[in-house]
């Protein structure tokens, strides 16, 4: 299944099972999406999630908002 050369049909589900995801097409342009993106990166307070795996501490890659 190609997900972004097909025409947008939101009465499609793209899930095999449990649950529903439908495609709705192109919602921003590129330049609208680049400026969401950078707002949002710049004007966020962003850190890295931890976790706690076998009682050790571990800080990953992925970005969350930085909680208050």
């Amino acid at each position: 299944m190609d997900l972004f050369n097909q025409k947008p049909s939101h009465s499609v589900n793209l899930l095999p099972k449990d649950g529903i995801v439908n495609y709705y097409g192109e919602i921003f342009t590129k330049t609208e999406a680049d400026f969401y993106y950078e707002h949002l990166l710049n004007h966020i307070e962003w850190e890295n999630d931890q976790a706690i795996i076998f009682g050790k501490l571990i800080i990953t890659k992925h970005k969350v908002r930085k909680t208050i």
